[in-house]
């Protein structure tokens, strides 16, 4: 082997694992983001559905509260229906 050979070798794979840390860094990070993105809808999921068991919102004290909670959850599934097909419709890659 040539010591140029060599030198290049060595670069190349100090090169690899640079790019396998960084692949292994960003992974975490997405990890983490969804972690917390799932942590924080959780947590709101769980106040407005005990502000909707207490009647503290129009719609429960109108109503009774589990056709409020049933009106929130087909919201929910209605609007990502529509911002899903939206995403589609311009042509956006999925994330």
């Amino acid at each position: 082997d040539t010591p140029a050979l060599a030198s290049y070798q060595n670069f190349f794979a100090s090169s690899q694992s640079t790019k396998t840390t960084t692949t292994m860094a960003v992974q975490g990070l997405e990890l983490l983001k969804m972690v917390v993105s799932c942590g924080l809808l959780i947590f709101s999921l769980i106040v407005v559905h005990a502000l909707i068991i207490d009647e503290q919102t129009n719609l429960s004290e109108n109503v009774h509260p589990a056709l409020a909670a049933v009106a929130l959850w087909g919201a929910l599934l209605w609007l990502s229906m529509v911002e899903g097909s939206q995403a589609s419709m311009v042509g956006l890659p999925p994330v």
